[in-house]
């Protein structure tokens, strides 16, 4: 452990050292400063009872914790002399000598409590830099122990190595403190498929307790896999050819592929190839590894050749195996593919990765900017490097300052490839951010480490460089957690007219349960649901008919820190309104289609007529409709086509107005509402049902979505007995239109009741037709809510133009014509528009509902003692009021009605069909 702190000591001095002349001398100074005091706490982590000696001479038997250390590589052990490891603790390393050496020479003078040493069966054999280190663990040793408790307290369980263990039973969620083997890492994850909040821990030179779990992991873990640690250099290499790793003394490699295996002397890296080869089974199932490389330069279509949005939409397959990561290594990492935006996104998901890999064939750079550049990628990555590939440059850089050919292996260019490769070593070396280097071997003569099966010159100097360990603590990446946006999402059940909140855990376990909210109009959000079980992911929600307008809900996520993090809002609209007439008006800030449902079913879908949008954005827009059925419909505003990415700035008003198909007298209004078929760019006549005795407002909506453009309705020829009608689109589409239906409502002019809501009726009179300029319509100030339907009754013009309105003041309402502007700048000619001025607000003074001295409600007797006898055709809904507006009551009636019940007087019979007023006797 001594040496390994040392190793660690040197390389800060070193780096400091080397970064130096870029320093400021002040800044210099506070860097010295903080590095001392890191002394006074780092320096002393020492094991208890550490020995060292160049040859051991006598025989030992170790009973407890301790490390004996033998440095010489020619003369360790004395004649006779044995070593006897009875604690799991005791250990004893051979500096300077290969495991294989150590196996071969000295093994059989090695016991582990009594026994012969055997590896894998009572003892374990580990690269110690470029030594040994005998351990007396046998391969089913479980060096991690887990507790349900913090500081260690609770139940324990014990893990041993390789195993996926993805099914914690009592220990799921539940693990609050760990204690880990000194030699041995553990992956752990919040997910059972080592997915979610992902962290891996090493051991190297104490056991590691954690007495309480860090906060994302705390009763948290649902996936753990423990690997023996190894204490491997940074030198390693880039090949499969043992014989060339062998020579050139380095303790790890990887062969672009899964098919090696970690021997006594070198530990072997699998990396993901390519993304079919090798196999996630090749990969998941080996033994002996600890770290995964991700794909081999997938920028370039020779190798990997990976899309960046497919890499990362694999890296899940990546945290699934456990093993430490490193990051797709590009060909260069400053390049568009972009190492960096992949650990960004990374990062922004919660995909783990725990080192980078980097290719660098920096030909012709000096040592400061190999620094410099490696400093750089730690500094924006957060992470150690692995520099999987590197060289002096390759054959498709360009140097030019080779004295020889640079493919030819001169004498010139043999000692200038040793010159430049010290300085570059002594970077590699001494920076504490570059864990793991391999050098690439085949880039031209003059660069090679082994050629003909011998070691250059600079070979010579790479095989006898001694690294320093890779594993660096102080670099460990101590993942946060970027906390997802859960998706919200609502849908009506018709059957038991419900609305149903569905959303997804993007966050796993990290997730500490869910706030579902609800507001309903402009009003605040308020709780209606509060839940601790994250595998509850649905809430219905029963409709309330006596809501109208946008209902709304979003869901928040309760966090491990205790703070929410909100999803998307999602909302309905909602109609209301006596029985079969509903209307409302809708705060829409969308271009998507938007459901409203009906706060009452009917019995066959309705006749739905929208509103005009008011005005609160400049960009022009039509309305549709779709969808109808007996309990909703769909409703958008469609933009004209010619208009790039329309956006909403502020949110628009719309009404809608819903009733059966049929002739109606809406409190001596007449009104007939029906639909036309087969609608498309050529004039259609359409004859009313019963003729008017005044030439009624005509209100149409489109109600399919056949059409993929934006198209408007548009009328002429309006009289007593029908009007003419066609589709219009902008002038800039000349497709023809597929077959459309409109809804119309035809309605005579002046005050009445459509179901429950009052209405003002009117239309333009010769001389106030309106062009470009705006009307004013005055409003009944006693109108609590008012809602805007108007249309156009005549084409004055080719091109297409929509209504809109807003608010002159609160006595008025101005009412204006808005033309596409895909074609030509022709003069706006005037047209004639009628309009319907409703009032949605609640409890209007249904008293002033019908002054007039007529009945408009068929019924008789009138004056009437015991029953009212009506001739509808189906059950209606009937309500009776008193003068003074008081409901007295509510019946659903076909043919009579009995009021032998009331008090003698005046009352007001209320239905769909009109109000009539009678005595009662």
């Amino acid at each position: 452990m001594e040496k390994s702190q040392n190793y660690q000591n040197s390389q800060i001095l070193n780096e400091i050292c080397f970064s130096r002349s870029g320093l400021k001398f002040a800044s210099y100074v506070r860097l010295m400063m903080v590095v001392m005091i890191w002394f006074m706490f780092n320096g002393s982590v020492l094991a208890a009872k550490i020995e060292t000696t160049a040859t051991l001479t006598e025989s030992r038997v170790l009973e407890e914790a301790c490390e004996l250390h033998i440095t010489s590589s020619d003369n360790p052990l004395s004649a006779g002399v044995t070593i006897a490891l009875n604690h799991e603790d005791a250990w004893v390393f051979f500096d300077n000598l290969k495991p294989s050496f150590v196996v071969e020479h000295f093994l059989d003078r090695i016991s582990v409590n009594g026994a012969a040493f055997v590896t894998g069966t009572n003892g374990r054999i580990a690269i110690y830099a470029q030594g040994t280190v005998l351990m007396p663990h046998a391969d089913t040793y479980k060096p991690l122990s887990v507790f349900t408790d913090e500081n260690y307290g609770g139940k324990i369980a014990k893990y041993g190595v390789h195993t996926y263990y993805n099914n914690l039973g009592e220990f799921d969620n539940a693990i609050k403190s760990f204690k880990l083997k000194r030699g041995y890492m553990v992956t752990l994850a919040t997910e059972s498929d080592g997915s979610g909040y992902s962290r891996v821990f090493i051991a190297d030179t104490t056991d590691l307790d954690i007495e309480v779990m860090p906060e994302f992991l705390n009763a948290n873990v649902s996936f753990i896999r423990v690997f023996k640690y190894q204490w491997v250099t940074k030198k390693g290499w880039a090949g499969w050819n043992q014989d060339e790793y062998e020579m050139t003394n380095s303790t790890w490699y990887y062969d672009w592929s899964a098919g090696g295996s970690t021997s006594f002397d070198v530990e072997y890296a699998v990396i993901k190839q390519n993304s079919g080869w090798p196999s996630w089974s090749d990969i998941n199932s080996k033994t002996n590894v600890t770290h995964l490389l991700g794909f081999n330069e997938p920028d370039r279509p020779d190798q990997s050749n990976i899309d960046f949005d497919d890499a990362l939409a694999m890296w899940p397959q990546f945290m699934a195996s456990g093993l430490r990561l490193g990051a797709p290594a590009t060909s260069d990492p400053f390049n568009s593919w972009s190492l960096f935006n992949f650990i960004d996104k990374c990062d922004e998901l919660n995909y783990r990765v725990d080192f980078v890999a980097i290719h660098a064939y920096w030909g012709g750079k000096s040592a400061q900017q190999w620094y410099n550049d490696l400093k750089y990628i730690h500094n924006r990555t957060g992470r150690p490097i692995w520099i999987t590939e590197w060289n002096n440059g390759a054959n498709w850089t360009t140097e030019s300052s080779w004295p020889d050919d640079p493919s030819e292996y001169t004498d010139a260019n043999a000692q200038k490839q040793l010159n430049d490769l010290k300085a570059i070593l002594e970077v590699l070396d001494t920076a504490s951010f570059v864990e793991r280097y391999s050098i690439y071997n085949w880039v031209e003569d003059a660069r090679a480490m082994v050629l003909n099966g011998e070691l250059t010159l600079a070979g010579e100097y790479y095989a006898n460089n001694n690294s320093r360990i890779a594993y660096n603590s102080n670099n460990d990446v101590i993942p946060e957690w970027n906390y997802l946006q859960p998706s919200l999402s609502l849908r009506h059940l018709t059957l038991s007219n419900t609305i149903r909140l569905s959303w997804n855990n993007t966050n796993g376990d990290l997730a500490k349960g869910f706030i579902l909210e609800k507001k309903v109009n402009s009003g605040a959000y308020e709780e209606i649901y509060n839940v601790d079980d994250i595998s509850v992911l649905s809430f219905v929600d029963p409709l309330d008919s006596d809501i109208r307008g946008s209902v709304s809900y979003r869901l928040k996520v309760k966090t491990v820190e205790g703070t929410n993090i909100v999803s998307n809002e999602v909302s309905y609209y909602q109609t209301s309104g006596e029985n079969s007439i509903q209307a409302a008006t809708f705060s829409v800030g969308t271009t998507d289609w938007v459901q409203s449902i009906f706060a009452e079913k009917y019995e066959t879908a309705p006749i739905i007529i929208s509103g005009i949008p008011s005005f609160n954005n400049v960009m022009p827009i039509t309305t549709r409709v779709n969808s109808v059925s007996t309990t909703s419909f769909l409703f958008q505003f469609d933009p004209w086509n010619y208009l790039n990415t329309p956006v909403f700035s502020k949110s628009e008003n719309l009404s809608v107005l819903a009733m059966p198909e049929g002739v109606y007298n809406f409190s001596g209004l007449k009104g007939i509402a029906g639909v036309v078929s087969g609608m498309d760019k050529n004039w259609q006549e359409v004859t009313f049902e019963e003729s008017f005795e005044t030439v009624p407002v005509v209100l149409c909506t489109q109600v399919s979505n056949s059409t993929s453009f934006a198209t408007t309705v548009a009328l002429r020829n309006v009289s007593k007995t029908g009007f003419e009608v066609r589709l219009k689109s902008e002038e800039a589409v000349t497709s023809p239109t597929l077959a459309e239906k409109i809804n119309f409502l035809a309605i005579e002019c002046g005050q009445g009741i459509i179901g429950s809501f009052r209405v003002t009726v009117g239309r333009t009179e010769d001389g106030e037709d309106i062009a470009a300029d705006k009307i004013i319509v005055p409003i009944d100030n006693s109108y609590i809510e008012p809602a805007v339907f108007a249309g156009l009754l005549t084409e004055s013009n080719d091109f297409a133009s929509t209504m809109r309105y807003y608010y002159s003041d609160e006595s008025e309402i101005s009412l204006f014509k808005q033309r596409e502007m895909s074609g030509s700048l022709a003069v706006v000619e005037k047209d004639h528009v009628g309009w319907l001025i409703m009032d949605v607000g609640e409890q209007q003074p249904l008293s002033d509902i019908d002054t007039r001295d007529t009945n408009n409600l068929p019924f008789y007797p009138n004056p009437v003692s015991d029953n009212i006898y009506f001739n509808f055709k189906s059950p209606t809904h009937v309500e009776l009021y008193d003068l003074s507006g008081n409901q007295v009551d509510v019946s659903n009636v076909q043919n009579s009605l009995s009021v032998s019940f009331l008090p003698a007087g005046i009352y007001f019979i209320k239905s769909p069909y009109g109000v009539g007023k009678f005595v009662k006797k």
